[in-house]
């Protein structure tokens, strides 16, 4: 018996439930063709993510990691952190004070890097004036300068302890390299015993957008040491270490 005879002899009841079953059959068939095309979406909107995500981080660690620094406005602009100044006095040991040695030694580097090699350089501290460190990376990062030196004394409980530091900005290659360089030079340069160069948490590196480097220049912590840093020849020796660091890094020479 065909189809269209058997719906003929089927009571209106019965036709009823049969054609309810269909349309519950259709919409079931309708509900999981919906559920496979958001599955196919989902799957692809995951993949478009991941694959974004993934170069997301590959851009982030090739900027991040690369060795080179370029002058943004065609001139290099160096900015110097002279650390501590005012009632922040630093570290000290007799007549020799930290936030006096550090800022000598950035006007003698400032007159190095503009007279010599003919930088641009903004300096964060100028004078005996306490800067808090949100103000210094807001200056910083105000001048968009192209790498950042920030300079210290160090302190140690061995007064033994002798020698420069510096730290570098923590993922950057070009921070790590420059602090290299400078670390070489000041003992090529300046004499200086070469401490060196290590990965640093200080917030004028971290929280800054340029490569930088914090340089603890000597320990004063050293009788010796302190000496020597409030020599105005051995401050001079000293700026001339970075500077000559500075200018390898960027390609000239000092």
């Amino acid at each position: 018996m065909q189809q269209k005879e058997r719906e003929q002899q089927m009571s209106p009841a019965e036709r009823r439930r049969r054609t309810e079953a269909r349309k519950r059959r259709q919409k079931a068939e309708q509900r999981r063709r919906q559920k496979k095309l958001l599955l196919y979406i989902s799957g692809g909107v995951l993949a478009a993510v991941l694959i974004g995500l993934i170069i997301f981080g590959i851009t982030k660690l090739t900027a991040g990691g690369s060795k080179e620094i370029t002058a943004q406005n065609g001139t290099f602009v160096i900015a110097l952190d002279a650390g501590h100044g005012g009632e922040d006095i630093g570290q000290s040991n007799g007549e020799t004070v930290e936030k006096n040695v550090t800022l000598d030694i950035c006007n003698k580097l400032k007159s190095m890097l503009e007279d010599q090699l003919h930088y641009q350089v903004v300096m964060i501290r100028e004078d005996d004036t306490r800067i808090s460190k949100e103000e210094r990376v807001q200056a910083a990062n105000d001048s968009h300068a192209d790498l950042l030196i920030s300079i210290h004394c160090g302190y140690a409980e061995n007064t033994s302890e002798t020698g420069a530091v510096s730290h570098y900005k923590k993922d950057s290659s070009a921070s790590e390299d420059l602090a290299d360089m400078i670390q070489e030079a000041l003992e090529d340069v300046s004499g200086i015993p070469n401490g060196g160069a290590r990965e640093g948490s200080y917030e004028i590196i971290s929280s800054t957008e340029m490569p930088a480097v914090l340089v603890e220049i000597g320990y004063l912590s050293n009788m010796e040491e302190a000496g020597s840093l409030s020599d105005d020849q051995y401050q001079s020796t000293a700026a001339r270490g970075i500077a000559t660091a500075i200018a390898k890094k960027l390609g000239q020479s000092s």
